[in-house]
């Protein structure tokens, strides 16, 4: 891309991880299905964080955790999120900059937006239990994230679930436009099947208008694609963009460009403890291998390798959180 330290910028869904030991009546009384993963309301979101206490904390959210996945590897990193004026958003914002990550986040000053985040529940027996709440994060404007974007950078990483906002897409089109001008390559991973179905056609649009590289699973890419088998799926996009990476679990992924597809084997691991992460540490290694000139195949491989560090621990990130999860529950 340019001689200069490479530069990625993420754009996504800003969260903090708090994870809680509980027993069983709370997961119960909340409501919430035992080892489900739950999406919930503002005022769900306050009764189980007031109950539930500080936990231990950690930032989180998919492109937040690729991009900080970047503090191990020679390129820079930027995020642009919004979090709320609050004791979550400035430990989003802390641990962000304590890896060097810039984070130029806009701030809700809405008291009925607090920042987004993700409870997790674990109980005596280990079993985890997710209560998501998006918060702030679904109130970001292009306005305040066309501001915060850095005038130089060499790629953009969207986050598909953006789409999911009132202001997602028009978010999504002011950024990808303007990092088209400055001559910075756009790259995309569409987040969930669900997140495609709901944003088929605008997500389609702004594959086919703006984006240049595509990172996703077999299922999210398929559904994109409306097509079975990842081979089908990379026919689909490679006639849209210029680098594709579709994963497929233990199965390893396949990359291609003009050049060529490749099979990329998984990176062995002694042990999976855990697959969350595990999809955006990989889009961390493969985006960061190309902004650094790497054929894709070795990019694939560098996005195996950093995806292999996930699975061997709990969380989508190592740190206090991951810990705390590992551990059995007070």
């Amino acid at each position: 891309m340019t001689e200069r330290t490479p530069h990625i910028v993420g754009l996504g869904n800003a969260l903090v991880d708090v994870v809680a030991a509980v027993q069983p009546d709370v997961v119960a009384r909340h409501g919430l299905t035992p080892g489900g993963m739950h999406l919930v309301d503002a005022q769900a979101a306050r009764a189980l964080f007031d109950e539930v206490g500080p936990g231990v904390r950690q930032s989180g959210g998919s492109v937040a955790n690729s991009i900080a996945h970047l503090n191990e590897e020679p390129v820079r990193g930027t995020y642009i999120g919004k979090i709320a004026d609050d004791d979550l958003g400035a430990a989003f914002r802390r641990e962000m900059e304590g890896m060097d990550i810039a984070a130029p986040l806009a701030v809700a000053q809405d008291d009925d937006h607090g920042t987004g985040r993700c409870v997790v529940l674990v109980t005596p027996d280990g079993e985890r239990t997710m209560s998501t709440y998006l918060g702030a994060a679904t109130t970001l404007t292009p306005d305040e994230a066309r501001k915060a974007l850095p005038e130089q950078f060499d790629l953009l990483f969207i986050e598909g679930y953006i789409w999911d906002a009132p202001h997602g897409a028009e978010v999504i089109e002011t950024l990808a436009r303007v990092a088209k001008a400055a001559d910075a390559l756009v790259a995309l991973t569409p987040s969930d099947a669900g997140c495609v179905e709901r944003n088929l056609d605008s997500m389609r649009d702004t594959v086919s208008n703006h984006v240049d590289i595509l990172v996703g699973n077999h299922d999210e890419v398929g559904a994109l694609a409306d097509c079975k088998g990842t081979q089908a799926a990379i026919d689909w996009a490679m006639a849209r963009v210029s680098v594709a990476a579709v994963t497929e679990h233990e199965e390893g992924s396949w990359v291609a460009d003009p050049k060529g597809r490749h099979h990329v084997e998984a990176a062995p691991v002694s042990r999976v403890l855990d697959t969350t992460g595990a999809g955006d540490a990989y889009a961390s290694g493969f985006l960061s291998g190309l902004a650094q000139g790497l054929p894709v195949a070795d990019a694939g491989q560098r996005g195996a390798e950093r995806a292999a560090l996930v699975l061997g621990h709990y969380g989508a990130r190592d740190g206090a959180a991951a810990r705390a999860i590992a551990l059995p529950a007070a």
